[in-house]
């Protein structure tokens, strides 16, 4: 049970409605869990409430609102949702999934009232590596799978299934799901960013993808990851990293088949066989439906217990129906006049209120008023004084103001000779610029890279298909971040605009490359740095990042056709870093534009849209934010094999994600300017 201080949480005792805020259950990137007393009914509860911290910020009055306008969208999207959700899973009365009571608006958001029961997480119960027997997995699995079948009957799935979101009762042990915050409409297909929800190591691949093929086989790969956490007592290798291995490097998949891991334990064969079956990388090759899964994993006198639920109050009577009718009217009378009350107490109170602070804004006039006068009597004899002063002195004031002015104009001759020798100097390659950002401190060194033309794609072949075809492209001149952008640089961004920090995996920060950054990331990065600035910044397109990163060669790297010795950061580049973390930026030697590690460490975001074959998007950028086309990501990481660090090399992902081989760097556009007149005519 967390309690806090933070401006983005409703504050304890917060009355909302008829329930009053006691503490803090839980919180993530799509909404906080409190703990609370229903005043009326005297017994606690959940609550839910939508706050998607990425959209949206609480204000004064503790209302909620979208940071930007450009989230004004995408915020009310997930709010319809948020309540359509709401709604629907009021319908669920099963044991095994959390009972919503009610929901509503309210603060210019959404609130779901749930029951609250006492006990511990799945993921308490695994603490310090715990491993279950299979005995201590049957008391609650069947029953687990009873409530998932439900869920996926009525068209739904959850789609963030983890050892945090299983409950186990405290009374009996029985489990719950909870956090239906990713749930939607299976059948509906609806896939957008805001939904997208990740959890290392217990989310498939599909997931990952703007349209992949989500279905019951999707939840199935979650509990195949929870039930092999619980067994190997460490969480499955991540899906991303499975299908990097697999399909890119055409290696064994690294993650050990659970029949291995615990063929020396007391684990049925039946049990071990159904974990392996719901973790296969494609969604065909694993069970179609919790039934189908069941029936193979599970002791057959336990298949009984995942028959269909008849469907709540299909036999509810008519007068029934009018009775509830009639109890939820008076209900909302009765609430109507209660709150009419409770206004006008309030509105009393703070006329009050103003009353007071009238009085005594009219006192602090009065003595402002006095004091008026008596400075403006000392300025009228202090200006007599001083016009005296002036009349002894006219001639040495006028010779003052001459040489003064004078002063004043050569200091703007000097600012403007001064920038007209920085935009020059921006035009000259290999010149490092660096622009000044509003608090004084300077922003990342970008290297001029000169105009030019080369052949784009697998020049020397035998690349892969999406490398085709070479063609002949040209760039105009522009600025190229030196160094991928750095964790110092970007935790100052995130400092001054309250942004979260990217996690660093244990590997340090400050001149380390950035990772865990998204494609959306990256671009607000930019864009605050262009309004720091005054310059454009953005992200580089396909065309301009391949055109840097080969350096005026045709080579698979720009130093050689091979990769050599301590040359770059990869699989197989023979650097200390090699496969186990990202090296300080600047480790290796710069290519002949002056650019440092094109050639492995961190993949690096561009703003093209990805494209199977070259067909023009490569030259361009996506300017729409809300756009979730697959964007190209080039460079490889620390994590790849050296055909995969190639400076034709592509590969793609989704805009939302953030993993730990994911950074970038920036480009800076010039921008055409007046010429300025070098000649000194002051007189």
């Amino acid at each position: 049970m967390i309690l806090t201080k933070n401006r983005n949480v409703l504050p304890r005792d917060y009355q909302l409605q008829e329930y009053r805020i006691q503490s803090i259950l839980g919180h993530g990137g799509f909404g906080i869990t409190y703990l609370a007393l229903d005043t009326k009914l005297n017994h606690q509860v959940a609550i839910k409430e939508y706050f998607p911290s990425d959209l949206a910020v609480r204000e004064e009055g503790y209302s909620v609102h979208p940071k930007f306008q450009k989230y004004k969208k995408n915020f009310g999207w997930g709010l319809k949702r948020f309540l359509n959700e709401g709604q629907a899973l009021a319908t669920f009365q099963h044991p095994n999934i959390v009972r919503v009571l009610r929901y509503f608006e309210g603060q210019n958001t959404a609130y779901i009232v749930m029951e609250y029961e006492q006990g511990e997480s799945f993921s308490e119960l695994l603490k310090n590596n715990k491993i279950l027997s299979e005995s201590e997995i049957m008391t609650f699995l069947p029953q687990l799978l009873s409530g998932l079948q439900a869920v996926h009957e009525k068209g739904f799935l959850h789609r963030d299934i983890k050892p945090a979101n299983i409950y186990l009762r405290e009374r009996d042990k029985t489990p719950v799901l909870l956090d239906f915050g990713a749930a939607r409409y299976a059948i509906g297909n609806l896939s957008r960013s805001i939904t997208a929800l990740v959890t290392p190591g217990y989310t498939p691949f599909e997931q990952y993808q703007t349209k992949g093929p989500s279905g019951p086989w999707t939840d199935i790969y979650a509990v195949g990851a929870v039930l092999y956490r619980a067994i190997s007592g460490e969480k499955p290798v991540e899906s991303p990293a499975r299908i990097n291995v697999v399909k890119l490097n055409d290696e064994t998949d690294p993650l050990q088949p659970i029949t291995q891991v615990a063929r020396r334990k007391k684990y049925s064969k039946r049990l071990l066989q159904g974990i392996d079956w719901a973790l296969q990388l494609s969604e065909k090759d694993r069970p179609q439906n919790v039934k189908e899964w069941a029936e193979a994993m599970l002791p057959k006198s336990y298949h009984g217990s995942l028959q269909s639920s008849p469907e709540p109050f299909k036999k509810c009577g008519k007068w029934r129906w009018i009775f509830l009718v009639a109890v939820a009217t008076m209900f909302n009378i009765g609430y109507f006049i209660y709150g009419h009350t409770e206004l006008r107490r309030q509105q009393v109170i703070e006329i009050q209120l103003l009353e007071k602070k009238a009085e005594s804004k009219k006192a602090e006039l009065a003595q402002l008023k006095s004091e008026e006068i008596a400075m403006q009597t000392t300025i009228k004899e202090a200006n007599a004084q001083f016009q005296k002063s002036l009349k002894a002195k006219e001639v040495e004031q006028d010779r003052f103001n001459k040489l003064k002015q004078q002063i004043i104009a050569k200091e703007a001759y000097l600012a403007q000779v001064k920038e007209t020798l920085k935009e020059a100097g921006s035009k000259i390659p290999g010149n490092i610029i660096r622009d000044q950002l509003q608090d004084g401190s300077l922003g990342p060194e970008m290297v001029v890279i000169p105009a030019g033309q080369f052949r784009m794609g697998d020049v020397q072949e035998g690349g892969y298909k999406d490398e085709q075809p070479v063609h002949w492209t040209s760039v105009n001149h522009f600025a190229m971040g030196r160094y991928e952008v750095t964790f110092e640089e970007y935790d100052h961004f995130t400092e001054a605009t309250g942004r979260d920090k990217p996690d660093d995996q244990g590997w340090g920060r400050g001149k380390r490359p950035v990772i865990n950054v998204s494609w959306e990331d990256a671009n607000a990065y930019a864009v605050w740095l262009s309004e720091q600035t005054g310059k454009k910044y953005r992200l580089p397109t396909e065309t301009e990042w391949e055109y840097a990163a080969r350096a005026e060669t045709e080579r698979q790297y720009w130093w050689d056709n091979e990769i050599g010795t301590q040359r770059a950061n990869c699989q197989g580049c023979k650097s200390q870093w090699d496969m186990k973390e990202t090296a300080p930026v600047g480790s290796f030697s710069a290519n002949t534009f002056g650019l440092y590690d094109t050639v492995g460490n961190v993949w690096e975001w561009t703003c093209s849209k990805y494209e199977s074959q070259y067909t023009g998007q490569e030259q361009e950028c996506i300017n729409d934010d809300n756009n979730q086309s697959d964007r190209v990501i080039r460079g490889g990481s620390w994590f790849n094999k050296p055909r995969d660090v190639r400076a034709a090399n592509r590969n793609w992902i989704r805009p939302s994600i953030r993993y730990y081989g994911y950074g970038f760097r920036l480009v800076l556009v010039f921008q055409k300017k007046s010429s300025v007149l070098l000649k000194n005519d002051i007189r």
